[in-house]
């Protein structure tokens, strides 16, 4: 394992405990698909286990729909609570996990001028790129962070539609997007079937499809993976695979389409990415993979990237396909990083969004 960077969170032997105590309590399969998706002599494997036992930093965004970002950030340090800025995002913080109480006590926080989300929620809305004036869906969209932070970006100037399948979550997806200043519509339907009077409407869709949560695991809390299986992940790769055929029906010809998941396994990443690119990449309105915008961070090694046969001129899967994951070796903003797939793709023809 390499050395940790001169401002890391926590030494190596912090990290090896906490990668052994995640090891004996975390489901053996999905330790033992994550050793073999990552090879020892990278230390991938183990950073991510332990970071499932460690109280990382985490994700703070300023809400610019609801007051001036720089005076947010002076009026929490007055408060003494301390924030660290990312390097890709001007919106965004990372503050230490143990601020987080005391962030929901601020009238920042009452006035939706801070909302806590984790930075690489915050990548896929930055993969998709929305500008004003465009039409946009996002299609799994509760609890109604992305949708918000998408409203922010364009400032409010956008024909938005927030949809989720479940009422409740709707209704408190539409409390949470009042509290933040966003404007959006709200719709309840499965994901899984665009009306047709919306086929092809769409500059851009967002599909942050229901995963396993692997990115997401505390081996400390049993309630945050006792429900995983491998069965249950390919079950999951089925709906993943309609909604992302959904949004495919649903963008214009030359628009823009994110997936993007809380998870790590490429049954859940890769291949549904795979299967999308093989069912529709021909044509001249077939799907291809589409460069991220510049400023999205690197991230961790893929797992058989998808090719696109069907587009000679398609960029490396490399460009278009993000893996991320906690590096508590490294500087805060990377310590922050929950495990997360982004992908961007584009259909062919028609004008190109941006």
């Amino acid at each position: 394992m390499p050395s940790p960077e001169p401002n890391s969170l926590f030494s190596a032997d912090e990290i090896r405990t906490a990668a052994q105590l995640a090891t004996e309590s975390l489901p053996a399969p999905f330790v033992e698909r994550l050793r073999s998706d990552f090879p020892p002599v990278t230390g991938i494997a183990d950073r991510l286990l332990a970071a499932t036992a460690l109280d990382l930093p985490r994700g703070l965004r300023l809400n610019p729909l609801r007051g001036e970002v720089e005076r947010t950030i002076d009026e929490l340090r007055e408060l003494g609570i301390e924030s660290t800025p990312v390097a890709w995002a001007p919106w965004a913080r990372v503050i230490p996990r143990t601020s987080s109480r005391a962030i929901t006590e601020t009238e920042a926080w009452r006035e939706g001028r801070v909302v806590l989300q984790s930075l690489t929620s915050m990548l896929a809305v930055m993969g998709l790129a929305p500008r004003p004036g465009e039409r946009i869906l996002d299609l799994c969209a509760a609890p109604g962070g992305k949708t918000a932070l998408i409203a922010a970006m364009v400032g409010n100037d956008a024909q938005i539609i927030a949809n989720d399948r479940s009422r409740t979550r709707c209704m408190r997806m539409r409390a949470m997007i009042g509290m933040l200043n966003a404007k959006a519509s709200i719709r309840t339907s499965p994901g899984e079937r665009i009306p047709f009077r919306d086929h092809g409407t769409f500059d851009r869709v967002l599909v942050d499809a229901p995963c396993s949560g692997e990115g997401r695991f505390r081996s400390d809390d049993p309630a945050s993976h006792e429900k995983w299986s491998v069965k249950g992940a390919r079950r999951l790769a089925s709906v993943q695979k309609s909604l992302l055929h959904a949004a495919i029906q649903a963008v214009r010809p030359g628009g823009v389409i994110v997936y993007s998941t809380c998870t790590l396994g490429r049954e859940e990443n890769e291949a549904i990415l795979h299967r999308a690119l093989t069912r529709y990449g021909e044509g001249p309105t077939g799907m291809s993979l589409d460069p991220l915008p510049p400023e999205i961070p690197e991230g961790l090694a893929l797992l058989d990237p998808p090719m696109d046969t069907a587009e000679t001129s398609a960029p490396p899967p490399e460009t278009a396909i993000r893996r991320y994951g906690s590096d508590p070796r490294g500087r805060p903003e990377n310590a922050a990083m929950e495990g997360f797939f982004v992908a961007r793709l584009r259909k062919r023809g028609g004008m190109k969004a941006p």
